[in-house]
This record gives C-alpha cells, structure tokens and sequence, in this order.
C-alpha cells in the first residue's frame, strides 16, 4: 500500500496584521448583504457559493471572529460570533452557514499545536472547511495520523485553503482526532451535494483516495481539548479556547438559522400586496389571518433569538469557569435545540400561507423555507438531540 508523505518547512512567527473589528465585520456585511441575497437563487441551483461571495468574508475578515489576535483574529466572544453570523443569514442562509463554520474551524484550530496553526495560518486569511464527525479508523504512526477515507458534509470546501477531516485513533476509550490537510492532498467530490435543502453551502465530501500521513502538529486531540489541555488552550488560557468543545460546535450553527427566519418575515411583508386569495376577493394584506401569523412568528422568532444569545452568554461564562457545570452545559444545548425548532416553526408558518406561488424556484420564500428545515434537521440541531441531553443531565443532578 502505497503512502505519501507531505513535509512542510515551517517558521514559527507571529503575524503583525491588524486585528480584525467587529464593528466594521458587521458594517462589511451589510454593505456586501444585499449582493448575497440577489446570488442566494444562483448558489443555490450551483449547489455552492460563488468565490466573489468567500472573497467578501475575506476581505472583511468575517471568518476571524474566533481566531487568535496573534494571527490578527477577533478573537471575540462565542455571543458576538452569533451575532455577526446571524446579521449575514439576513441575506443569504447558505452564505452565513459557510461563515459559521469556516469561523468554526479557526476556533478548532486555535488548539492544534504551535507549528500546525503557523502553518494553516501562514496566510492568516485563510478559510478552512472541515468534516469533522468521527466515523473513519485512521491509524497512529509515532507522534503521526495516517488518514484515508471519504468524509461527508465538508461546508463551504469549494473555497477552503485547508481541509480538516476528523477519524478515531485505536484505543481502550473513544480517541477522536481533527487533521488538517492541503487541499492537493484531498480530492473534492462534487457531484455528492445532491440535496434539496443549503444546497448552497457546498457541503460536499472529502475523498483521500490514498493514504496521506499527517504531522503530529497538524493533529487535534479532541480529548485533550474536552479537559482543556490542548496546546492552544494551554498557550491562549480561557474563556474562548475553554468553551466546552462539543456545546460550542452545536451553538455556533444556530446562528444562521435566526438570520433567515427574519429574512422569511421581511419575504412574507414583501409579497403581501401580490399575492391574491380567492377566499377573500383581495389580496392577503387584507387578510386579519395573515397579521396573526406575522403577529405569533415574529414573538417567536424574538424569544428565539434572545434565548440563544443568553445561551451564548452562558457557554462564554463556562468558558471563564474552573470547572464545567454539566446542567448548565445541558442547558445550552437545550436551549439551542428548542430555538432552533422555534425559529422552524415560525418560518413553516409563513411558509404554509405563502401560497402555490412560493413554490416557484425563482421565489426565495421557498428556498428560505428549504434551508431553515434542513438545518433543523441537522443531528446536533434536532429537539430530539438536545431534550436527551439534557434529560439525562438533569436527571443525573436530581
């Protein structure tokens, strides 16, 4: 069996760039929003987002938020990551997923070690996609990872300038890894994002056809992250790099989804005066029905997107603290689950008065509905999920 090798000269230094503002982040994307959502139809049918949109999130140092300000990163807090991200789901859904989980990643990779997140952010703008779910057997090679394997659900990888993929190392306990790897090392499958809902945020699969042997310093130890003795946690301290790791996976995708349910209100306001109900001889604006559904989604939407935010305040407070209250960690991801299906169901109920007309493919209304539901449907996102851990949290502290 054939195995390459890839070795990589690298200088440890610090970047001298400026650090990335989160007000001007958040002016950045109102000024490029209105772009987004004009292509939001066109990334959708293409099944990713053009390279013009990733460029915007570039320039404007939006993928930052979590990353270290030694790299020039934001490094900001877990709450205003969710706030920038849900500012861009105003615009395109499919666009802000990509931006929460390319900023995702940078906080993954703050734990790799000194030498890997110089590597990686050699150029410190660089995007990263990952596929992170530990499905695949990899294999130890002293301190190294040998990797091979097809890795599902890569957000955004079209525009990625590293590629993480996640595996399990043989072990008496569960040992999780994230390696990251050159995108001439990992084959981009592009006919495997075949799906009827973000389509646009090319979450496409990550084949490595041969085994590919990856330095120790480009490995992530998830365990070693969970108890807070990853290298990057060592080297930053708290509270951001302490967050607990999985709660902060699971939060940071919510954000996207309140961004789009406004934007199915503002869609719904919108089409008000066109869309014609044969029930009433006039058009839905004059409809009392239609102000009850605006009336319950928006309260909806608000009790959501305040709730989520507070959970961000709490995971950023767990962060700070010396040891992890399980019920509280419980509680987050519960609150994450339920808001999400809130925000679902707020959209859906527009959606179901929206008529035949929103079904057309060049109607956002359906497309919004599209992307809300899927992410809904995502594992970690489902009530189903989130009531379980907590039920069993709760349950234990009783």
């Amino acid at each position: 069996m054939w195995i390459r090798v890839v070795v990589r000269r690298v200088e440890l230094k610090v970047s001298r760039v400026c650090v990335v503002n989160l007000d001007q982040v958040v002016a950045g994307l109102h000024s490029v929003g209105p772009s987004w959502e004009k292509k939001a139809a066109a990334a959708d049918e293409a099944g990713h987002i053009d390279a013009e949109s990733a460029n915007d999130i570039k320039a404007m140092g939006a993928a930052r938020l979590l990353q270290p300000t030694e790299f020039g990163g934001a490094q900001s807090s877990i709450e205003d990551h969710m706030r920038v991200v849900a500012v861009a789901g105003e615009y395109c859904m499919a666009t802000s997923w990509c931006l929460a989980v390319w900023s995702a990643h940078a906080w993954m990779l703050a734990h790799m070690p000194a030498e890997g997140r110089q590597e990686v952010w050699d150029d410190p703008t660089n995007l990263i996609s990952a596929s992170i779910v530990p499905k695949t057997k990899f294999r130890q090679q002293g301190d190294d990872v040998v990797v091979s394997g097809r890795f599902g659900f890569a957000s955004g990888c079209d525009h990625a300038s590293w590629l993480s993929v996640g595996g399990l190392l043989p072990g008496d306990q569960p040992n999780p890894v994230i390696c990251a790897l050159p995108p001439e090392d990992v084959i981009i499958d592009h006919k495997s994002w075949e799906v009827i809902g973000l389509r646009g945020t090319g979450s496409k699969d990550l084949v490595i056809a041969e085994e590919v042997v990856i330095p120790a310093h480009r490995v992530l130890r998830v365990a070693e992250s969970a108890t807070r003795r990853s290298p990057g946690q060592l080297h930053y301290g708290g509270p951001l790099y302490t967050c607990p790791w999985r709660t902060t996976a699971i939060l940071v995708l919510a954000a996207p989804v309140i961004g789009a349910a406004k934007a199915a209100v503002r869609r719904f306001q919108e089409r008000l005066d066109e869309h014609f109900l044969v029930a009433i001889a006039s058009t839905q604006r004059n409809d009392p029905a239609a102000g009850y559904r605006l009336a319950e989604s928006t309260a909806e939407i608000q009790a959501a997107e305040l709730l989520l935010y507070d959970a961000a305040v709490r995971l950023d407070r767990l962060g700070g603290s010396e040891e992890v209250d399980a019920l509280v960690n419980a509680s987050i991801i519960r609150d994450c689950g339920w808001a999400v299906r809130a925000l679902a169901t707020a959209v859906d109920r527009l959606y179901e008065a929206s008529g035949a007309n929103a079904m057309r493919p060049d109607e956002p209304m359906q497309r919004l509905w599209r992307d809300v539901n899927a992410a809904r449907s995502h594992a970690i996102l489902t009530w189903d999920h989130a009531a379980n851990i907590y039920g069993k949290a709760s349950l234990n502290n009783a």
